[in-house]
This record gives structure tokens, C-alpha cells and sequence, in this order.
């Protein structure tokens, strides 16, 4: 209805002025003839642009109010975007508490596994935390020594074997000289092949009677300490240490007390403050690390030394000279301090 009386009113402003031209043309004399054709003619003009005035506000308002709708529609999807950020970041936030308390979790599960070790050190157990260890990738493809109290030898603890064939399940723990070696005779000259003497841990056996499998292994060698410094108790608790040392530097942040490098793959751990790796000797209370080759050039072993108290020092020559002489090839002379 609006739309036509916008159309009627200049349609009859312009009928108007037509209606008074066709009066000026009828009317006598030049002045009135004169003056209704031109009232005619203003009319007549003025009912197109009124026209003209009439469209231009339209599209003004309907402009103004489509400007008015899509800012309404920008302020709505704004309202919107925010609403789902914020759920987004909720959302995260949930997923990363989620995150963080199964990795607690696991660290719990890590500590319960110790002390259950500790508490029971049974073949699952120690199976167990061997396993967990090879999983973060913390301990040598080769397995882990420990040093047998009261003797020079060492105990290596190879990765859990692979299950499923039947048999029982053994843990086939080897006895070995300090340098890698075959453990030989005590009245009898070392043999410089590399390898060990296994002392096979059955899944079928609990500890006692595998720790008492050890003393004939001895026994046997002319290595046997003694009664009362025969231990294999010491062995497993050292071993415990070795292996939360390593799972620890692979599922805890750095600290202050920790090295600011990644621990890498541990063999043996000689003292409290250094451990022998796959690829050398690394401290555990700073970033200090050494390679192989550089293991073997005694002024950097003087040069690393330098300034340390005489306990820690002591330690540092304990560790480098016992990793010299597990990567030192079979029969080679270690090299002689100056």
C-alpha cells in the first residue's frame, strides 16, 4: 500500500499540472495564459522528482538498514566465535589436565613398581622394571651391570625375553669381568673374550634360590668372598637404583639436581654422581658428558678434574676408569696417566 501511494501522489501532481497547462492554453490573454502554463509546467516537473526524492530514500533506508542487519549479524557471529573460543580453550584445558594426570598416574604406577621391588624383588618384578626401562629407551639394548658385593664382578641384566613359546620365562643374568670380559678363574690367567657366564633367573624361582645359584658360580671361579661378604641382596638393591635413575631422567622435567642433557642409554651406574652410557660417561649433577674417544685422552681426564673437591674427584676417576676399560677392546693395555 505504501508503494502505490508513492506512486499515486506524483502520478497526480503530474495530471495536476497537466489539467493546468490545458487551463493556460484555454485561458485569454498572454499574463494568465502565461501564468497557468507555467504553474502547469512546474507541477508537471515537480512530480518526477519527487518521484526521484522518493526512490533515493528508499534505497538510502533499505542501504541504512541492511548496514543496520549485517552489523547486527557481525555482532551476533563475534558473539558466537567468542562463545566457541572460549569453549575451544575450555575444551584444551580439559585435555591437557587429562593429559598431565595420566602421565602422573604413570609415574605413580613407576613408583609403586619400585617399591613393590623393593618390597618383593621377584621375577615379575624385576622383569617389569627392566621392561619399563627399554620402553622409554632409558637402559643399553645390551642390558644393565651391576658390581656383585665383595668381588670385581659384575652381574648384567639383559632385556626381558619375548614370551609365548611355551617354556617358561628365564632372565638370563650373566657374570662378567669388570671390562666386559668372560669371568675367569681366580689361580688362573684372564681370557679376553668378551662374554659372561650366564646365571639364569627363572620365572619358576624366587629370589633367594637364584641368589643362591650365584655362590657355585663362585665357587667354581675361586672368586667366592666369603659368607659374609657374599651379597647378591646389594646387587638387586644397586640394580633398583640404576634402573630408577634411568626411568626418572626419561619421565621427570629437569631440575637443578638433574643434568640439563637427556640421560642417554644407561650400562652401568660406577657411583652416586656418574653413569656409563652407550656412548660414553655422563654426569648425573650437571651437563657434563664424555665421549668414547674422549675417555681415552688422559690430559682431558686431568682437565675435567680440575677444581673439583677430592670426593668428587675421586668419583670422576672411578667412573672414567672404569668405562675405559669396558669400551676398551679386549687385550688392549689401558693407556698410562702421566
Amino acid at each position: 500500500m505504501r508503494t502505490k501511494r508513492h506512486w499515486a501522489i506524483p502520478l497526480a501532481i503530474v495530471a495536476l499540472g497537466a489539467v493546468l497547462i490545458a487551463i493556460g492554453s484555454l485561458v485569454g490573454g498572454d499574463y494568465a495564459s502565461q501564468v497557468w502554463l507555467q504553474l502547469g509546467a512546474s507541477l508537471a516537473l515537480f512530480g518526477p522528482l519527487f518521484w526521484v526524492q522518493w526512490m533515493l530514500e528508499r534505497e538510502i533506508n533499505e542501504a541504512r538498514q541492511q548496514a543496520q542487519r549485517t552489523h547486527s549479524s557481525v555482532e551476533h557471529l563475534s558473539h558466537e566465535i567468542e562463545a566457541i573460543r572460549q569453549q575451544t580453550a575450555a575444551s584444551l584445558d580439559d585435555l591437557r589436565d587429562v593429559a598431565l594426570e595420566n602421565v602422573r598416574q604413570r609415574r605413580r604406577g613407576d613408583e609403586d613398581a619400585f617399591r613393590r621391588f623393593k618390597d618383593e624383588p621377584t621375577f615379575e618384578n624385576v622383569t617389569e622394571l627392566i621392561q619399563r626401562a627399554r620402553e622409554l629407551g632409558a637402559i643399553s639394548d645390551r642390558g644393565v651391570r651391576v658390581r656383585l658385593p665383595g668381588t670385581t664382578l659384575r652381574l648384567r641384566f639383559p632385556l626381558p625375553p619375548q614370551l609365548g613359546n611355551g617354556t617358561p620365562p628365564a632372565l638370563e643374568v650373566g657374570l662378567e669381568e669388570e671390562d666386559g670380559t668372560l669371568p675367569h678363574d681366580a689361580t688362573a690367567p684372564g681370557v679376553a673374550i668378551r662374554g659372561q657366564r650366564p646365571v639364569a633367573w627363572s620365572a619358576m624361582q624366587d629370589a633367594s634360590e637364584w641368589a643362591t645359584a650365584v655362590a657355585p658360580e663362585l665357587q667354581r671361579l675361586n672368586r667366592y668372598p666369603g659368607d659374609e661378604q657374599f651379597d647378591p641382596a646389594g646387587a638387586l638393591e644397586e640394580l633398583m637404583g640404576l634402573l630408577q635413575v634411568a626411568v626418572e631422567a626419561r619421565t621427570r622435567p629437569p631440575s637443578a639436581t638433574a643434568p640439563a642433557a637427556r640421560l642417554r642409554p644407561v650400562v652401568e651406574m660406577p657411583n652416586d654422581e656418574w653413569v656409563i652410557t652407550e656412548d660414553g660417561l655422563q654426569s648425573l649433577t650437571s651437563a657434563a658428558a664424555f665421549t668414547v674417544k674422549e675417555l681415552f685422552d688422559e690430559a682431558g681426564a686431568e682437565k675435567a678434574v680440575a677444581g673439583l673437591s677430592e670426593e668428587r674427584a675421586g668419583k670422576l676417576h672411578e667412573a672414567w676408569r672404569l668405562a675405559q676399560r669396558l669400551f676398551l677392546p679386549p687385550g688392549s693395555e689401558l693407556p698410562t696417566r702421566q
